[in-house]
């Protein structure tokens, strides 16, 4: 991607005047336009006819975010966020597929075909010492101008705005300058910002690694000060922040940078103890290393084999234990979940499909074994087993099951007996009752 062109490099937007609030005094906001116009094809069409909706009713409208930072990056962006000074009620008056969200942070949802999701957020700004923040979320709700919004954002590189019909990119922190030093930086000192958000501090240390990027230089002391703060966090918002390092493709190496930075003990710490008592700690994510290859190339997994990869080397010895297996791998899974609290649904996906693997293992040679293609979760048991298979003849074990998929393919000569249909043994007719001439 082509670096925007600079030649309108400040604007006198950047007076104070511009913002709603005063920045904070750590901040030192100056307003950059680049120009830059992003391929066609390379951006969401409907996400731009709903700015240029917001834009025909009198509202500012900007993509925001990742979508602009991967794009300057070279990467293809996941999905495209929208900021605008429209209201949630005024958004869901314009948009018949608005749907609003969030008690913490009031966001609309434009529902499109393919389930697909575009969301717009209304310009945030600072609380300040006038506003009445005693209720709870209040402080996540004010609402602000663009500037306002870009310095309330965590990082540089997430706080550009794309204006779609003018085609410049609007930069208030110098985001376009770290994309080209491919550093992560804080809007502001990071000892702050971690502290007002310790989430950020992951957020920081997944960018880094699956993006490239280094860190400015004052960040990894405040990333190791502010680690102990992570479990104050939300635990939906932890949880969440997994569940996308999970899906990036690049889980094994982004979980295996926490444990190096010190991170991974305040954010799962039973994982973490787990990976120290290893001779080669990057072998607790053999399994998820496995995903994130084969996602390279084009495979898709559900969540709950990503879970069940990511704990499954933990959960080895849970797997081996004879007898009754179940509550021995709830104990190992909850230990190493602790404290964040997976979703009911997640974990017992994952366990079921964990479990499965015992009789996977066995092979597809008796109907008894192959009773398990017919469960709901079989898929995803299959695609555990291939992603934890090792040498030869687990490869061997993966490939006889895929070939048991079908009922053609079921071999027959497994040595069970077949058993006739039962029939049904017909009682035959009851004779008629004889009849009785009536008495006289």
């Amino acid at each position: 991607m082509a670096a925007p062109s600079t030649d309108q490099d400040r604007e006198p937007q950047a007076e104070l005047s511009a913002f709603s609030v005063p920045p904070p005094p750590d901040v030192r906001p100056e307003l950059r336009v680049a120009s830059h116009a992003f391929l066609e094809s390379a951006l969401d069409q409907d996400a731009v006819k709903v700015v240029q909706r917001l834009e025909r009713h009198g509202f500012e409208a900007y993509l925001v975010g990742g979508c602009i930072r991967d794009l300057l990056l070279g990467r293809t962006p996941k999905d495209f966020d929208i900021a605008t000074s429209a209201r949630p009620a005024e958004m869901r008056h314009l948009f018949r597929n608005c749907r609003l969200i969030g008690r913490r942070f009031r966001l609309a949802h434009l529902h499109f075909r393919d389930r697909k999701i575009i969301e717009v957020a209304t310009f945030r700004r600072a609380p300040t010492a006038e506003d009445d923040v005693t209720e709870r979320h209040a402080a996540e709700n004010l609402f602000g101008c663009a500037a306002d919004d870009a310095l309330r954002r965590d990082f540089t590189i997430n706080a550009l705005m794309y204006d779609v019909s003018r085609r410049k990119i609007l930069d208030w922190v110098d985001g376009l300058g770290d994309i080209e030093r491919r550093v992560i930086r804080t809007i502001g000192a990071p000892s702050r910002r971690f502290a007002e958000d310790p989430v950020r501090i992951v957020r920081a240390a997944k960018f880094s690694e699956l993006l490239g990027l280094g860190f400015e230089e004052s960040m990894p002391l405040a990333m190791a000060e502010g680690a102990p703060l992570i479990p104050t966090c939300a635990p939906a918002r932890l949880f969440e922040e997994i569940l996308k390092i999970l899906r990036s493709g690049a889980a094994a190496r982004c979980l295996e940078r926490f444990g190096t930075l010190g991170i991974l003990p305040h954010v799962l710490p039973g994982l973490a103890a787990f990976r120290g008592s290893l001779p080669a700690p990057a072998d607790a994510w053999r399994a998820l290393a496995r995903c994130d290859a084969l996602a390279a190339e084009g495979r898709a997994f559900s969540e709950a084999v990503l879970i069940a990869a990511m704990l499954f080397e933990g959960c080895r010895v849970a797997l081996g234990a004879e007898g009754d297996v179940a509550p021995i791998l709830d104990e190992a899974m909850a230990a190493l979940t602790a404290p964040i609290p997976f979703t009911r649904r997640h974990m017992s996906n994952a366990r079921q499909i964990l479990l499965a693997l015992r009789r996977l293992e066995s092979g597809p040679q008796t109907r008894r074994a192959r009773r398990i293609l017919a469960r709901e979760f079989a898929a995803d048991a299959l695609d555990l087993l291939e992603v934890t298979a090792a040498g030869d003849e687990a490869l061997a074990l993966v490939a006889a099951w895929r070939g048991a998929g079908t009922p053609a393919a079921l071999p027959q000569d497994d040595g069970e007996r077949k058993r006739a249909p039962r029939r049904r043994r017909s009682r035959g007719r009851r004779p008629p009752t004889p009849e009785v001439a009536p008495n006289d």
